[in-house]
């Protein structure tokens, strides 16, 4: 009997010390949950049509932003290791802002979560900052914009 309950015991432990390191490891930062329709929101707001073609630009847009503004305070070869995840991951274009968040968070650890939440916002703020100026993102000729309201002659 006494070896069943420290075997229990030990177990016990060790699936508790498990717990408390995977809760506390930096591989558990989650990067902040970007809404499915984040892609729509954004053209919605910026004032152009959500089709297919007009989200994938969205989309690879974020990514590609999220890639090149987040490398601050990361080691140059783990930051190698994040871009190659990354572009290994870039199939999966209306996924692909998510998982650039993702690797970043990991790679920046759970002391650096805020600033991931920062990221993601300050380059959507960016992106939504081209609309209507004629350069940035929204400011080419990659995006079609919604069409004018057509009123008839009274």
């Amino acid at each position: 009997m006494g070896t069943v309950l420290g075997t229990v015991a030990v177990l016990a432990v060790f699936a508790l010390t498990v717990a408390v390191a995977l809760r506390h490891g930096p591989w558990a930062a989650p990067a902040p949950r970007l809404s499915p329709d984040l892609a729509t929101t954004i053209l919605t707001r910026a004032g152009f049509p959500a089709t297919p073609h007009n989200v994938h630009a969205v989309c690879e847009h974020l990514g590609v932003m999220f890639l090149e503004q987040g490398r601050d305070d990361v080691d140059p070869a783990r930051w190698a290791q994040v871009v190659a995840e990354c572009e290994a991951a870039r199939d999966d274009v209306v996924g692909w802002p998510q998982h650039v968040l993702d690797r970043i968070a990991s790679a920046r650890g759970a002391a650096d979560g805020a600033a991931v939440v920062r990221l993601a916002r300050r380059c959507q703020d960016a992106l939504l900052a081209t609309a209507g100026t004629g350069r940035g993102v929204f400011g080419g000729s990659l995006f079609e914009p919604l069409p004018r309201p057509v009123h008839a002659a009274v």
